[in-house]
């Protein structure tokens, strides 16, 4: 498809994807976590040292490195949108491709302003500068950065660990060798890790003892947000902890960094609302998330009881019911912040509640950000419950496309869909599982506990 100069069909997200390859790319997915579950649950008995987990992570990330992208096509959209920036010399916040007409335009299948922060920008430019040469090596030397981003968020989980006086083998694997950020970070090459590596800078800057150092956390946290949207939330607990810690210092002198840092966008690359409104840019309707049972399923409702509602009327009072709960629900967990422990552990339940019970949109890539938090976190119970949620996040591509639409039809298969991958997770992190009580899972890690 690519040397006919057309993007391929989404596995697990397209009509045209063939059913066979998603059946196999399946079955090797479980194959992989099998793997993966093995050696976490038997990790007394394997007892991998750093240097066997380096080796290992790095030959499967090389691996992933050479795999085309299969199940998403955004790697295409970033070189486009740097293009727009390194070969026309446009602001993507304010124009779309489709005004730059050009041969790369087959490439391009979404046509809006750029959704990503400005961190982005020089990586989506070296694409689109390669891209003038071979639309296939430049996707391939995003993914080289990305498998080097993802090198480098190895070795920040590992001095992190270190410096909470942990073993940090446990979670070095845990995190370096999750088969889905594998998938989704290199072999599909989305840009997630870029926003993981700033988090994990903010988190081990609060492990010094320093304002210079608590100041940089600040600095790191509005980057992580400057790469995607979501890193708002680790602004937000990294301002808390500093708050109630009373580091008063630090708190200036970060907040007066970050004002200069968006006094420059606003003035360069964001002089509009709308150019800001574009890091929103996700649309008003639902995918794979929770949220579409709701609204499919109530419009279905309103026309059998002969009501009005239609699917924009119920998405509108879908998101402000939620938006209200999820609010609460963030200033409920913001006062359990006081050390740094508990800034890890919140920010796990923010990123877990907005995935599963806020957010609109949902794509399996986006339980990376989890990964490092449960590496991270002494409880057992939200560890496993983010480690199942990377294993069935990808049941969105165990699902032939021609089985689930529409769901109207297919009424039994795209809840169960829904279901499996939100729900087995949340019941993991509500209950518990009984394996706990049996198993040698809680004593994976000494500083673990079961809550």
């Amino acid at each position: 498809m690519l040397s006919h100069d057309h993007p391929f069909p989404d596995l697990g997200d397209s009509a045209a994807a063939n059913p066979s390859l998603e059946v196999l790319q399946t079955i090797t997915l479980l194959f992989l976590f099998a793997l993966y579950i093995y050696c976490l649950v038997n990790w007394q008995r394997l007892q991998f040292t750093v240097r066997e987990v380096a080796w290992l992570g790095l030959a499967q990330g090389l691996l992933a490195w050479i795999a085309l992208p299969a199940n998403s096509t955004d790697i295409f959209g970033y070189i486009g949108l740097g293009r727009i920036a390194g070969i026309y010399g446009a602001n993507p916040y304010v124009h779309t491709y489709s005004q730059f007409a050009d041969f790369y335009s087959a490439y391009v299948e979404w046509d809006i302003t750029m959704p990503y922060g400005p961190v982005l920008l020089p990586f989506c430019m070296l694409g689109g500068w390669i891209a003038q040469h071979s639309v296939l090596i430049a996707a391939f030397v995003l993914k080289l950065l990305l498998l080097v981003t993802h090198g480098v968020n190895c070795r920040l989980v590992y001095l992190i660990l270190k410096g909470m006086h942990r073993t940090p083998v446990f979670g070095l694997f845990l995190f370096a060798l999750n088969p889905l950020l594998l998938l989704e970070q290199i072999a599909n090459g989305h840009n997630d890790g870029v926003m993981i590596l700033f988090v994990l800078l903010a988190i081990l800057a609060l492990q010094r003892a320093s304002d210079g150092w608590h100041a940089a956390a600040i600095v790191f946290a509005l980057l992580s947000a400057l790469v995607k949207l979501p890193g708002l939330f680790a602004c937000l607990v990294v301002v808390v902890y500093l708050a109630r810690n009373r580091e008063w210092r630090a708190l200036g002198y970060g907040f007066s960094i970050c004002a200069v840092i968006l006094l420059a966008l606003r003035l360069t690359l964001f002089p509009t609302t709308a150019a800001i409104l574009s890091l929103t840019n996700a649309g008003n309707y639902t995918k794979n998330s929770l949220h579409s049972i709701v609204t499919v399923y109530g419009e279905t409702l309103g026309n059998w009881l002969g009501t009005d509602w239609d699917y924009d009327t119920l998405y509108a009072m879908d998101r402000r019911i939620f938006a209200v709960l999820f609010l609460g629900f963030c200033l409920w967990r913001l006062t359990k912040i006081v050390q740094l422990n508990d800034l890890v552990r919140e920010l796990a339940y923010l990123f877990l509640v907005l995935l599963i019970g806020f957010a609109a949109w949902f794509f399996p890539w986006y339980v990376a950000w989890l990964l490092p938090l449960a590496a991270f976190t002494e409880s057992a119970r939200l560890r496993w419950a983010i480690v199942a949620f990377s294993c069935t996040a990808l049941a969105l591509y165990a699902f032939p496309y021609s089985l689930l639409e529409p769901p109207t039809t297919h009424w039994l298969l795209f809840p169960l869909r829904l279901a499996i991958v939100h729900f087995l997770p949340l019941a993991i992190l509500v209950r518990g599982v009984p394996i706990w009580k049996w198993s040698s899972i809680v004593a994976l890690d000494p500083q673990s506990d079961n809550g």
